[in-house]
């Protein structure tokens, strides 16, 4: 409970102890002192009562404060119409503050006493305590009760919307974390291929350094020794070192096309080798039914190092998008490119109708994403009869650029 309502309940106390002392105060100079005396202890017990979040504390509390109106009532046998007012407020109390069957077996226990003490000192009967008190309490009881059903639900569905707003505050927060993450995973992909390339960039210049570099110091130092020979008229050695130098040239030539093959049979395709490579450590642990289809020209040519990285990762989030969520048993990749443009078609056999209402996750609308940044485009919709198509289309120009 907070600050604010600490003082609202305070109020409330004083202000229900002060109606009734105010009206029943008795005409005696010391009565009346004991009668406010009795006033004060009631309104630090109730207040008391207010603040204290323990349920035997608050019983604790109720006891006391009812012996301290047996007390009072003993010593005041004139005063009953003090002591059933009192009454009435704690069993108000009581139906107000304490939980179920707690509030009920004390409430019922005080009127009980209460009116056992009536009947032998004070000569009233039971039937009359029940006509005319009984009904009142029993009104008190359940009017506070529904109070504190209501206040209860209030505070319940206060403390739902908190937890809501700080899950969806949660929620705002991991979803800032995973795009954050995505972007940077897209990065580390894109550094992790550039440093493929400069790896076998550094592999290919050690063989040209290993190979190459050493035949040429040969030749070179051959080269150097061939003057002298021909100045001393030594034909022999002359046309050994020219032989020599012939042969290490040849291989010279030799080492230089082995590493420009393999160079053109790295690079060459290497992004269709990655499509094919994704493809089929997707199919094996999904069991599913895909085809990959290449167009003659993407076969052969390779593409710009943005754009294999969009192709890659717009196929990685389509097929796990159908695994996940189309339930689909085939899937028909096309790749075709042109002089201006590479395009793929993917379509699947998921349980998405034509018509039907879905809507587009954080996969496909990075999908969309990726393409857009890369000076493409890409239609995402229902197939006929059912599945799923998506086709997208990039630009090779952009992908240099970029």
């Amino acid at each position: 409970m907070s600050f604010g309502s600490f003082r609202r309940s305070s109020v409330v106390v004083g202000i229900i102890l002060l109606v009734v002392f105010v009206r029943l105060l008795p005409n005696e100079v010391w009565a009346q002192r004991i009668t406010l005396l009795l006033y004060l202890i009631y309104f630090l017990g109730l207040r008391g009562i207010t603040r204290t979040p323990s349920i035997r504390m608050r019983c604790l509390l109720f006891f006391l404060l009812y012996l301290a109106l047996m007390g009072y009532g003993f010593a005041f046998p004139g005063q009953t119409t003090i002591v059933m007012s009192l009454q009435g407020v704690l069993i108000s109390f009581i139906a107000l503050n304490l939980p179920p069957w707690t509030a009920e077996i004390l409430g019922l226990s005080f009127m009980l006493i209460t009116f056992q003490g009536l009947v032998l000192y004070d000569h009233q009967t039971w039937a009359t305590l029940i006509r005319e008190s009984l009904l009142i309490y029993v009104g008190l009881f359940v009017s506070f009760r529904l109070i504190r059903v209501r206040r209860l639900r209030q505070q319940e569905q206060q403390r739902y919307t908190e937890e809501l707003a700080e899950m969806n505050a949660e929620l705002a927060e991991s979803h800032l974390k995973l795009q954050q993450a995505h972007e940077e995973l897209e990065r580390a992909s894109v550094q992790s291929l550039r440093y493929a390339v400069l790896e076998e960039r550094s592999r290919i210049a050690r063989d040209i350094h290993d190979s190459i570099g050493h035949r040429l110091i040969s030749v070179i130092v051959q080269l150097q020794a061939l003057p002298y020979a021909l100045k001393n008229e030594q034909g022999a050695q002359s046309e050994a070192i020219v032989k020599s130098v012939l042969d290490v040239a040849r291989g010279c030539l030799q080492e230089v096309r082995t590493v420009v093959h393999n160079l053109g049979a790295d690079e060459t395709g290497a992004g269709t080798v990655s499509l094919r490579s994704l493809m089929q450590h997707i199919a094996v642990p999904s069991h599913m039914d895909i085809h990959l289809e290449m167009g003659e020209q993407a076969e052969q040519e390779d593409w710009p190092l943005a754009v294999a990285v969009v192709l890659y990762r717009s196929l990685q989030e389509a097929l796990t998008n159908t695994i996940r969520h189309a339930n689909a048993q085939r899937i028909d990749i096309a790749v075709v490119q042109s002089e201006q443009a590479v395009e793929l078609h993917y379509q699947d056999d998921g349980q998405l109708m034509p018509g039907s209402h879905w809507q587009e996750g954080f996969g496909l609308s990075s999908i969309r994403k990726r393409c857009q940044d890369a000076g493409g485009h890409c239609t995402i919709e229902a197939r006929v009869p059912h599945g799923m198509a998506i086709d997208i289309w990039l630009p090779l120009a952009a992908g240099e650029e970029h």
